[in-house]
């Protein structure tokens, strides 16, 4: 009887160490900003429109409640190497709860004889990774306008 009676102690022990062990934690709330443009509501595609030769830089703030290992933004381009190109790769902190990335592009050449209507959309992409894989993306599409 004592005997039963230790296996049932034991094996309740290690039910209740494994369901505290694998208990979920809260998902970390994370928000994007976009500081520069600033807009006064979002849109899906923001437009923007700069001469050749120009430079812009778009700056987007991250917020986290929890800490995060990373974040980085990068640009993406439907016609790379034509109408507007990224003047560095991309912006990369490391762990925090906030950041400020900032992704800069120059115009190249026009974009009027463009396929997509005389303008070339331009993505910058910002993650956030947390710890046990956890990765939270946004992102920013911009209709970009170069005049010559």
């Amino acid at each position: 009887m004592k005997r039963n009676f230790l296996y049932i102690v034991l094996v309740l022990i290690m039910v209740l160490t494994t369901s505290l062990l694998t208990a979920a934690a809260p998902l970390p709330i994370t928000t994007f900003t976009l500081v520069q443009p600033h807009l006064e509501e979002p849109l899906p595609i923001i437009p923007l429109t700069i001469n050749v030769g120009s430079v812009y830089t778009v700056i987007v703030k991250v917020d986290s409640d929890q800490q995060f290992i990373s974040a980085m933004a990068l640009p993406s381009f439907q016609f790379p190497g034509k109408g507007v190109v990224a003047v560095q790769g991309g912006d990369r902190v490391g762990s925090g709860m906030f950041a400020t990335l900032e992704v800069t592009f120059k115009a190249k050449s026009s974009t009027a004889e463009f396929p997509t209507g005389g303008a070339a959309p331009v993505h910058v992409v910002v993650g956030v990774r947390y710890g046990g894989g956890y990765v939270v993306v946004e992102d920013f599409v911009f209709q970009v306008t170069v005049l010559p």
